[in-house]
């Protein structure tokens, strides 16, 4: 029988490889990691030996689920995955020094990028020259020519390419984006959104906290998370931007704290606060987005979570986002905004981070379009450059960015009150 699974190479080996590992082992019905590749040869060769016994694990832990199957095609699917894990664990995993060698290796169908910020344009444009499919984890790029190159590279290959945000795919997200589509809003008249993270000054050591490790901190970075999938829900371009961003309360070289005014090519206008200066509070939400519209108003609460007694690496960690309406005159608006829930009753209540990667392979399986377009995460690239430059030159900045820009690449940085803690 043929094997039809995907076959993918990891890009870069070290800690957020781990989690990877992980995933991949619990996906192992529809893909299998064939090839390894680190400029370190000690974490390529960790690497290998630990996605074998990583598929080991997994054939073990399917071993268990099957004993307690109560259905012949439970039992059925729970020994195919038994089979496939456990010829996963005795297949040689190949190993390279660059990405270049591994794209060399014709067996490699998909590329996972999980190298720093920094690192993504070059092997993501050579990725998709050569016909592969991308994964990289985010942000998607450090600048936006970074990120135009990549999107130009993609789109000219037509490969499917994913930029890790887990937190755009959870049932409340995807009504968010559905209530915006449906106009039951009214005309939109504000649109505004709020990271409200915690990162505290030993956080920042290594590449943290530095524009070549990290690109951007509290908008860039981290702001992916809740920024991401706010401009993906609202579906308008921000054209202008006044921002405050720098290292409040922090010894690093980007910021801890942005907070922005934008104007939408709609007419709204709005904001971006993205903060990781925020203690615990029960009463703020990790993320947040408010949509005032003339019909009706929504609200979106989102937060990362790490369910009890979780025994895996992280694959089950997951996102959730719960989503409100409200009116003051209208409550026929709301009455058709929350009737939008049926239509999105098959999407999963919490999405994972092995659930995103599932939805990235099958739409190379069923060559389907992704769920969220390229655009989104190179317009969170454009947008957070802007951020820089108004809080740089202290003045308003309108959106495309000049390719002429030094804020278009990385030459553009924050330079009020930036220092660099010795740690």
């Amino acid at each position: 029988m043929t094997d039809e699974r995907i076959r993918v190479g990891f890009v870069g080996c070290g800690g957020i490889s781990r989690l990877y590992a992980d995933i991949y082992a619990s996906l192992v019905d529809i893909a299998q990691v064939v090839a390894v590749a680190d400029f370190v040869d000690e974490l390529a060769e960790r690497k290998r030996t630990t996605l074998g016994e990583g598929y080991a694990m997994e054939a073990h832990r399917e071993r268990m689920m099957l004993s307690e199957a109560r259905t012949p095609e439970d039992r059925d699917r729970r020994q195919q995955r038994v089979e496939t894990a456990e010829a996963a664990s005795k297949t040689k995993i190949r190993k390279y020094r660059s990405h270049e060698e591994l794209l060399k290796d014709s067996d490699v169908q998909v590329v996972v990028l999980l190298t720093t910020p920094p690192v993504r344009e070059e092997p993501t444009v050579a990725a998709a020259e050569t016909g592969r499919h991308v994964f990289t984890q985010g942000p998607m790029a450090c600048s936006v020519a970074q990120a135009d190159a990549m999107t130009s590279a993609v789109r000219k290959a037509g490969v499917k390419f994913h930029s890790q945000c887990g937190a755009r795919y959870p049932l409340g997200m995807v009504l968010a984006r559905k209530a915006v589509e449906s106009g039951a809003l009214g005309k939109i008249g504000s649109a505004r959104v709020e990271l409200n993270w915690f990162r505290p000054q030993n956080y920042y050591k290594r590449w943290h906290g530095t524009w070549e490790g990290e690109g951007g901190g509290a908008s860039f970075h981290h702001g992916r998370y809740i920024i991401d999938p706010f401009l993906w829900v609202i579906g308008s371009r921000i054209v202008e931007i006044f921002a405050y961003s720098g290292p409040m309360l922090r010894e690093i070289e980007h910021e801890s704290l942005s907070q922005a005014i934008v104007k939408f090519d709609n007419g709204a206008t709005g904001g971006i606060h993205a903060s990781l200066l925020n203690h615990k509070q029960s009463l703020t939400p990790e993320g947040r987005i408010e949509v005032l519209g003339y019909d009706a108003s929504m609200l979106v609460g989102e937060a990362y979570y790490s369910p009890p007694l979780n025994t895996s690496l992280g694959r089950n960690n997951y996102w959730r986002a719960d989503t409100t309406f409200g009116s003051s005159d209208n409550p026929a608006a709301v009455e058709a905004l929350e009737g939008l829930r049926s239509e999105v009753a098959d999407i999963p209540e919490t999405a994972t981070e092995a659930y995103q990667s599932r939805l990235f392979l099958e739409s190379i399986i069923n060559d389907s379009e992704p769920l969220v377009p390229i655009d989104i995460p190179r317009n969170h690239v454009e947008v957070v450059r802007a951020i820089y430059k108004s809080a740089e030159e202290r003045q308003p900045v309108t959106l495309p960015l000049d390719k002429e820009d030094p804020f278009y690449g990385t030459a553009g940085r924050l330079t009020h009150d930036v220092k660099r803690a010795q740690v």
